[in-house]
């Protein structure tokens, strides 16, 4: 049985699964009864497992698709995907997902109102965003290589899940604010599992690339559909009942105070992915498919710290009001813990990029694809730090400052790829990539220290010294023939080990290990 046929089946047989932890789930966990703690814990490692599972997912459905498309016809489907899926949702949502969440949390009585007002505004953002996304394709025909066929197909449907992309996302928002981000990340699961079926099945009888294009496509939009029903017939349920609403001065007011957190969602997307624009322009389809089989690896390192921070914001929100003076001590031990885990994905990812573009894309995407991995993941621990202060500045509503900051990044990323690419191709982009992380934490520096936001620049100083010397003596290793996986799990140990003693970690990891070892001594004596 092959490696494919198993994935498959497994996917075929969590669809019961997921139903049964969902029955589990709703007869075991009472949210009335839970301590504020329970509720982030299960707010950031369900949603956490949830998504992992999701990636897995993706993961597997990538690697069924890079074979079959390869690097040109993937680096097509990518771009149209790009502009979709990260511009236009994007654009679409209009910064509405964070203001809500903080109205709703604030001013529980007002959700039901939020959202039906929030969706009416992303359904009349669509209706403007589809036709002025064709207008630009004609308009920038000249600049870049034409789309195909099948890639124009595809760029249609995806521009009608533009609809209930906007639906998912107001729902969404809403059990966020009711700290309920469990129902969101299972849905997506759920989602998730049926579109790799359908997907693969499609991919499997259709006979060309073009075609496949468009099964794709329109798979995402069955996806996109299927997830905002689930996740608007699940808030009739569970939160309140709500359609979509009108009121112009409540708008009005939204459209306004969430403009500059557009603003900034458009910047990240900009400066993260706007190379890919430029890649396409200067070097075509194949060069941006294996830039974006990288990238998939990548966008695995973005799991943990969005509902991480998801589930703190509530947190920060509460406390920039109530409690300021606890406001620091939280983020510091937040970004604390975040920068262990990005390092040991710098050093996990170095290590093993071949074997996961391999994995992933085959033969046909090597050594470029990993050594264009190997660059990129650089980004990672900086983009954890600053995930975390955008959303504490975003709390004790300075968001302007992100809006200036991200404005920082962009002209940098952009200005770099543009001078860049041309001469250098995908590593560019990728060096880039860390340049931009490091404007941005600038650009924000200074409303940092307004604010009295510190950074741990100490642990974050460590962490990163220990972590490149472990990787270091581990590429020493790795050239002996060692198998990567090996030295991948031997420097992993290593760093966390050399932390740990150090007394490096967070003190309510060491306030566990150390209750685990009472109680085993415990059990032990029992025994005797």
């Amino acid at each position: 049985m092959s490696t494919t046929t198993i994935f498959i089946v497994a996917t075929i047989l969590s669809l019961p699964t997921m139903a049964v932890i969902m029955w589990g789930w709703r007869r075991w966990w009472r949210d009335g009864e839970a301590s504020p703690m329970a509720r982030f814990i299960k707010n950031s490692s369900i949603p956490i497992i949830a998504n992992l599972v999701g990636k897995v997912l993706d993961l597997g459905f990538a690697a069924v698709t890079l074979r079959a498309l390869g690097p040109t016809a993937s680096g097509a489907w990518s771009f149209v995907a790009l502009i979709a899926s990260m511009y236009l949702v994007t654009i679409v949502n209009w910064g509405l997902n964070d203001l809500a969440v903080r109205e709703a949390a604030a001013h529980p009585q007002q959700a039901s109102r939020m959202f039906g007002i929030t969706l009416s505004m992303r359904w009349v953002v669509a209706a403007c965003v589809a036709p002025l996304t064709w207008l630009g394709i004609w308009l920038w025909q000249d600049s870049m290589p034409p789309l195909s066929w099948g890639t124009q197909v595809a760029l249609v449907l995806l521009l009608a899940h533009l609809w209930p992309a906007g639906t998912a996302a107001a729902a969404s928002a809403s059990f966020q604010a009711a700290q309920r981000m469990e129902i969101p990340a299972l849905v997506t699961v759920t989602t998730s599992i049926i579109r790799t079926i359908v997907g693969i099945a499609l991919i499997w009888l259709l006979p060309d690339s073009e075609s496949r294009i468009i099964g794709m496509g329109a798979v995402a939009l069955l996806a996109t559909v299927l997830n905002a029903g689930l996740l608007w017939g699940l808030q009739h349920r569970l939160l309140f009942r709500a359609g979509p609403q009108w009121d112009w001065a409540w708008m009005r007011r939204l459209w306004r105070e969430a403009l500059p957190l557009l603003l900034n969602s458009i910047l990240l997307t900009v400066f993260f992915r706007f190379d890919a624009i430029i890649l396409r322009a200067s070097s075509g389809d194949t060069v941006l498919g294996l830039y974006d089989a990288a990238y998939k690896v990548i966008s695995l390192t973005q799991i943990i710290p969005p509902y991480v921070v998801g589930a703190l914001f509530p947190l920060l929100a509460h406390r920039a009001v109530t409690q300021r003076d606890t406001l620091n001590p939280l983020i510091l031990r937040a970004i604390g813990v975040l920068q262990w885990v990005a390092w040991l994905g710098v050093v996990n990812v170095v290590i093993l990029a071949d074997d996961l573009i391999w994995v992933l894309g085959g033969d046909a995407y090597l050594p470029d694809a990993a050594h264009i991995l190997r660059i990129l993941i650089w980004y990672l621990p900086l983009s954890y730090a600053t995930g975390v202060v955008q959303y504490a500045l975003i709390a004790v509503k300075r968001q302007q400052a992100i809006t200036w900051a991200f404005g920082l990044g962009t002209v940098v990323n952009i200005t770099g790829n543009v001078l860049l690419i041309p001469r250098i191709g995908a590593e560019a982009a990728a060096i880039m990539t860390i340049v931009t992380e490091i404007a941005l934490l600038a650009g924000l520096w200074r409303t940092l220290r307004h604010e009295h936001i510190q950074l741990p620049l100490a642990l974050m100083a460590r962490s990163g010294i220990a972590s490149i010397i472990a990787l270091g003596v581990g590429w020493v290793v790795l050239a002996q023939g060692v198998p990567a996986v090996v030295v991948a799990i031997g420097v992993s140990i290593s760093i966390v080990g050399w932390g740990y003693q150090r007394q490096l970690f967070d003190q309510a990891i060491y306030g566990m290990v150390e209750r685990i070892q009472q109680r085993f001594r415990r059990d032990r004596t029992e025994q005797k």
